[in-house]
Order: C-alpha cells, then sequence, then structure tokens
C-alpha cells in the first residue's frame, strides 16, 4: 500500500478476524448477501485496512481532477496527461 508491498488475508475467515470487532457484522452482512462475481472485489475492500481507504480515496480523487503525480504504467513509466 503506498507503493509498500504488502500482504493482505488470504482468507475470508483471516479478513474477518482482523476486523475490529464492531466491523464484523456489517462484513458478515455484505460477504453473505454477495453475488458470486463481486465476491473478490467486495473482499479486497474488505481486507485493506480502514485507514487505508481514505488514502485511496484522496489519490483517485486527484488522479480524477488530472494530476497523475506518482502513476505508473504496467511497465513502471509514468503517465502523463
Amino acid at each position: 500500500m503506498d507503493g509498500v508491498p504488502t500482504e493482505l488475508p488470504g482468507t475470508l475467515v483471516d479478513i474477518r478476524a482482523a476486523l475490529p470487532e464492531d466491523r464484523r457484522d456489517a462484513f458478515d452482512k455484505e460477504i453473505g448477501n454477495a453475488p458470486l462475481k463481486d465476491l473478490a472485489a467486495i473482499a479486497v475492500h474488505w481486507a485493506i485496512p480502514q485507514e487505508e481507504h481514505a488514502r485511496i480515496d484522496a489519490d483517485a480523487e486527484r488522479i480524477r481532477s488530472g494530476d497523475l503525480t506518482g502513476v505508473v504504467d504496467t511497465d513502471g513509466n509514468p503517465v502523463e496527461p
């Protein structure tokens, strides 16, 4: 995260265990009702630590506004407008 390789929990049980207790019911409800085609994306969303979501959202908004600072393509080359 933020350019640092990070290992996320690898199973739904591990994701749930890593969550604060007050977020587990919401996780259970969302995962339990998730269409199978969306399960991986929803699991990754929950696996990312909550404090990272604000940074991710800010980065996405910055990129949407046209600031591509630090954005690279799949070959590692800087992306230019």
